[in-house]
């Protein structure tokens, strides 16, 4: 598998759960995606998100897709919002997903986990944090 193969398994996914963050429905992110650590549960998620959103005093995460003015010109590479790492063992991958606040980066990224199982792809959420 590509990353760009990863990517267009994943996204569909991603968005999803970036929109009922920024839609505040965090109820329905089970839905799309478990989480790694059975231990978390959804209000313990939206704790954290929002206790975020309290503490850097943001209104609200933006919906998947929003324009993100953050472009910097890197020597050897380009920023992207949407970053793949596929696993060596090839039993799947992990997405970084940087969060933005009305087009600006707001420092929170969406770390997520998607493994192949018999019938397709499992995703999970493994974190949210500052990268």
């Amino acid at each position: 598998m590509t990353e760009q193969e990863a990517k267009k398994l994943a996204e569909p996914i991603v968005k999803e759960v970036v929109n009922c963050m920024a839609e505040g429905r965090y109820d329905l992110i089970p839905d799309y995606a478990g989480f790694q650590d059975e231990s978390i549960t959804i209000e313990d998620f939206k704790g954290w998100a929002e206790d975020y959103l309290k503490d850097n005093e943001l209104s609200h995460y933006d919906k998947y897709g929003v324009p993100n003015n953050f472009q910097p010109q890197y020597d050897k590479s380009l920023y992207h919002q949407f970053s793949v790492y596929l696993y060596n063992n090839g039993n799947g991958f992990e997405v970084d997903y940087d969060l933005t606040t009305d087009s600006e980066i707001n420092d929170l990224t969406l770390i997520m986990e998607f493994l192949f199982v018999d019938n397709g792809v499992k995703a999970y959420i493994v974190d949210i944090h500052v990268l």
